[in-house]
């Protein structure tokens, strides 16, 4: 408390009084987001730092305070491992609210809350397990589940990039339940982390997995691949015993793709390979594998 009123003292060398309130609470909150690993503040081998700006006639005001000890930094104080981060005390916003009860702090320029509030406004009352905390950062989302337990939401554009810290990947699907889905519809495109939980998320069910094996897998199966489903009576069949089998497996243990070795009693010597590949905007489906996770005979 007292590093925070010799800041509050020297701030008011540097910024008009009438600013000094929002830009200490400014400090305080980004102070909050050094302690998530998921946040881009979160001390890696730098020291973060905060660029308070403040227009004053026809130029910007700059003052640099350190997140880790309050200080006000120059050229000749400032640590040579840093990142600096802006906050503009006239475009940029810290609000502090709540979603279905639950705490909320956003910061960020007015668009930048507008379309955070209509995400979590759509995923909130779907997830199964409430965080504790939300925090946002202009583009960037967190959920605080417990002390050492996040999950990160990125915005760019159409693009969403999903981020955990501390949750094992068979724990995500009982944790936000329905908003895994909601998630999938709202964004075109997704990274190779979310693909993955949609993957998982697919197990839950049967039906899940089949709506997921026809949507991601099936329209990029190479020709021989689809030639051997097609040839069943009926591959539902098929994908049940796919299903009963990718069901039981260690899904913590999933890192960038499941291999699957199919052997036919038919052509012995010719067994199937399918790849299920997650990438950064999209499944891919390969005809040869790496490691196979699950061996059928068929």
């Amino acid at each position: 408390m007292k590093k925070i009123k010799i800041l509050e003292q020297d701030l008011k060398l540097r910024l008009p009084e009438r600013s000094i309130g929002k830009a200490i609470k400014a400090i305080l909150t980004l102070k909050d987001l050094t302690f998530i690993p998921l946040s881009p503040i979160y001390p890696r081998g730098f020291h973060p730092i905060v660029r308070i700006k403040k227009r004053l006639g026809e130029v910007d005001k700059e003052v640099l305070v350190s997140l880790m000890d309050f200080s006000i930094l120059n050229k000749n104080n400032i640590p040579p491992w840093n990142r600096i981060f802006d906050f503009h005390l006239d475009t940029n916003y810290i609000e502090e609210t709540s979603i279905q009860g639950i705490e909320t702090i956003l910061i960020g320029d007015r668009e930048a809350i507008r379309r955070a509030l209509y995400l979590l406004d759509n995923l909130i009352p779907t997830i199964l397990r409430k965080p504790r905390k939300i925090y946002t950062f202009f583009n960037e989302i967190y959920l605080k589940y417990g002390e050492n337990q996040f999950i990160g939401l990125k915005i760019m554009g159409s693009m969403l990039t999903f981020r955990s810290h501390g949750i094992p990947l068979s724990q995500l699907p009982k944790i936000l339940g329905r908003g895994i889905f909601v998630l999938n519809s709202l964004f075109y495109s997704k990274n190779a982390e979310f693909y993955r939980l949609l993957f998982v998320t697919s197990l839950e069910t049967f039906g899940y997995f089949y709506e997921f094996f026809m949507k991601h897998i099936y329209p990029k199966l190479p020709l021989e691949h689809r030639e051997f489903l097609e040839e069943m009576h009926d591959y539902k069949n098929f994908l049940q015993l796919l299903y009963f089998h990718l069901s039981r497996m260690s899904v913590d243990k999933i890192r960038d793709e499941v291999g699957i070795l199919i052997r036919r009693r038919s052509r012995p010597d010719r067994p199937i390979e399918l790849g299920i590949i997650f990438r950064d905007r999209g499944i891919e489906v390969r005809d040869r594998i790496s490691t196979a996770h699950i061996d059928l005979l068929v």
